[in-house]
């Protein structure tokens, strides 16, 4: 989510932030950019829902620039690097400093709230949902392509 720009694949990408369902926040500045990103609104929405999101709601939502098929999205995205790639250093960075002034910044003290959350979660209860979670099979490649319903179901 920090990234200067982001694509997804229509029918191929999911985006997800299922850590409150599995007693945890998003950390690592998961809460601060999906807010920076979407709005308090939206964001406590995927937060607090940890629901899949597809490709057209990422981007209707702004988590993603741009939704675009799943053939296409390769081409698309090479030809974008390649036009940025041909402009001067000097220029992308002249663009880039424009623009982050009119971009709020995210205050440093947000992150350290966001950390002081996360590690207050890490209880003996959050240890008991993590070994039953695991046992159920999340943080396997199977798991992980059905996480909604494997944490639906605990």
């Amino acid at each position: 989510m920090y990234l200067d720009m982001r694509f997804a694949a229509i029918g191929r990408s999911g985006q997800a932030q299922p850590e409150a369902v599995m007693d945890i926040l998003p950390g690592g500045g998961g809460t601060v950019h999906m807010a920076r990103l979407l709005g308090r609104a939206r964001a406590l929405e995927l937060i607090l829902g940890g629901e899949l999101v597809d490709a057209e709601l990422a981007e209707r939502y702004g988590l993603v620039n741009r939704a675009v098929p799943a053939n296409e999205i390769d081409a698309f995205v090479d030809r974008l690097a390649r036009r940025i790639a041909r402009l001067r250093p000097e220029v992308v960075a002249a663009i880039k400093a424009t623009v982050e002034t009119i971009t709020p910044k995210i205050p440093h003290q947000t992150y350290a709230v966001e950390n002081a959350a996360l590690f207050s979660l890490f209880t003996y209860d959050m240890v008991a949902s993590a070994h039953k979670q695991l046992a159920a099979g999340v943080q396997t490649r199977e798991g992980e392509c059905d996480l909604e319903r494997i944490l639906d179901n605990l």
